[in-house]
């Protein structure tokens, strides 16, 4: 019985206690994900929707727009390089963000602003609030599975 009950306590201590990113600390996850946000909108200024939306997106990555699920890194890479609206600029930050406890999904949201020429050559300016949902890939690396 006490082996039982021995066992029974170090399971319970390794399962409070483990994480699938070793020795990192809630806070240091939450900040890979600020990083991953910033660096997601610096690639956007640089390379584009369509090649920052496709490299950010897990595989089976999702984004909803217009009333439609676009799934999948190459459905989102051709969605975005055949859009007929031309940004000027789209930047977003998130205000929040939390991990789940064993630090393999995260989920953030915040603030969006985005400026753009539509086909008919209107400029427009839009501001909302973005959500996304991340998942720490088998590399270690952060993918969105939503936006």
């Amino acid at each position: 019985m006490k082996n039982f009950l021995a066992s029974i306590f170090l399971i319970s201590i390794i399962g409070c206690t483990s994480n699938n990113s070793g020795e990192l600390t809630k806070a240091e996850v939450i900040q890979e994900i600020y990083k991953m946000e910033q660096a997601f909108n610096d690639m956007l200024a640089k390379e584009g929707r369509a090649e920052a939306f496709a490299h950010f997106a897990a595989e089976n990555g999702s984004i909803s727009r217009g009333g439609r699920l676009i799934t999948g890194k190459d459905s989102i890479r051709a969605f975005y390089a055949n859009s007929t609206t031309t940004i000027l600029k789209l930047t977003w930050k998130p205000s929040f963000v939390d991990v789940s406890d064993d630090f393999s999904m995260a989920y953030t949201w915040g603030p969006t602003f985005f400026k753009g020429i539509r086909e008919n050559g209107e400029e427009f300016e839009n501001t909302g609030t973005f959500h996304s949902i991340w998942k720490r890939q088998a590399d270690g690396t952060w993918r969105y599975v939503y936006d």
